[in-house]
């Protein structure tokens, strides 16, 4: 399985490096695992939750042990079981965000973390169509949508995320999009100008 378009990559390469190895992840809303399983391949345990049946069985045949649950939900997990919870575009299609770090927060072990990836509102090409009048891809009804129910910026996450007793440890972008297609893309130019950037990326430890 290869991971597209490109741009994507870059966002996927930073997830991998910020978890790391040897820990027992949990990938919320895992999709078909191809996450899951570069996880894996770095020598971690690996669970997934996953809403869709054909996703999850997707999943399963990477070789993750997936459960097949609501992520706006209880998790199916006992108190401080989990190094790592990586919940990878995710948060913005959660009704209840306060319940949602609430549980990452209980099923992750002292000294645990976060590993959070959100598209940003305030991403370059976001600004410009605003700029121009025109959507900034937001959801405007169920009818038209991708499911999103709430939207963030670097400022708005950082806040949320410190309400509910987490430490930031690390904030950053993937890449600066100049194209619709993520074909056209700059990640020197989000490391230096983190804010424009398609996606946030955070690592945050949990404080118990």
């Amino acid at each position: 399985m290869e991971i597209s378009p490109p741009s994507d990559r870059i966002r996927v390469r930073k997830v991998l490096r910020l978890i790391g190895s040897g820990k027992r992840v949990l990938d919320i809303g895992c999709s078909d695992g191809i996450i899951g399983s570069l996880l894996m391949r770095q020598n971690n345990e690996v669970y997934g939750i996953e809403l869709s049946h054909i996703s999850a069985l997707k999943a399963k045949r990477s070789g993750l042990e997936v459960f097949r649950a609501d992520s706006n939900k209880l998790l199916p997990f006992l108190d401080s079981y989990f190094d790592v919870v990586f919940a990878g575009e995710i948060i913005e299609h959660i009704v209840d965000v306060d319940k949602f770090l609430e549980e990452i927060k209980r099923v992750l072990k002292r000294n645990g973390f976060l590993v959070l990836t959100t598209p940003n509102l305030a991403s370059l090409g976001r600004r410009l169509l605003l700029f121009w009048g025109r959507d900034p891809f937001i959801d405007i009804s169920w009818i038209h949508n991708l499911g999103h129910c709430r939207y963030f910026v670097k400022e708005t996450l950082l806040q949320l995320l410190k309400t509910h007793n987490f430490t930031l440890d690390v904030c950053e972008a993937d890449v600066i999009n100049f194209n619709s297609s993520g074909t056209l893309y700059s990640s020197k130019i989000a490391e230096l100008f983190p804010t424009f950037g398609r996606s946030i990326i955070v690592k945050a430890s949990v404080d118990k």
